[in-house]
């Protein structure tokens, strides 16, 4: 067991780093405020919609599981469409780490999106190996902002 924790940490920090270093131009002129004003407000808290995009990659992975296509479609469409939350959300972060973070939701928004939409892909065409394949990366996407970022959330 420790053999596949140790794998699957360094593949966390593999896809970080290259996440961090590869960072597209047109993410890093986009701001972090004009992402935020493009999503839809909704009455929740960052932590709130932390919880509702984990109940949807929760959609996803049984989806895929049981192949039920509508159920992949419905946590894609979470995923892809969800809203902003009531506050500015890098002020969940100290003052040190907001500009930080603000880059990683400007990174992070994007992958999220392409990985997910890469998993919906798979499933329309009904090949659930690569539909698998699509969520691993989505899943290590996940997993690899969570990393980063929520030991450093104010609580």
């Amino acid at each position: 067991m420790p053999n596949k924790l140790g794998k699957s940490f360094k593949a966390v920090i593999a896809l970080s780093m290259s996440l961090a270093i590869s960072l597209p131009v047109a993410i890093a002129q986009q701001s972090a405020e004009a992402l935020v004003a493009s999503k839809r407000p909704a009455d929740m808290s960052y932590r709130d919609l932390m919880q509702i995009l984990g109940r949807a990659l929760n959609w996803i992975q049984d989806g895929v599981l049981l192949q039920n296509k509508q159920l992949v479609r419905a946590g894609v469409n979470v995923v892809v469409n969800h809203p902003a939350p009531r506050h500015k959300p890098w002020t969940i972060m100290e003052t040190a780490d907001q500009e930080g973070f603000k880059q990683a939701l400007l990174a992070y928004d994007k992958i999220l999106d392409a990985k997910a939409n890469a998993v919906a892909s798979a499933v329309e065409k009904s090949d659930w190996m690569e539909a698998s394949a699509a969520l691993g990366e989505l899943q290590t996407a996940c997993v690899s902002c969570h990393a980063q970022w929520q030991h450093k959330a104010r609580r």
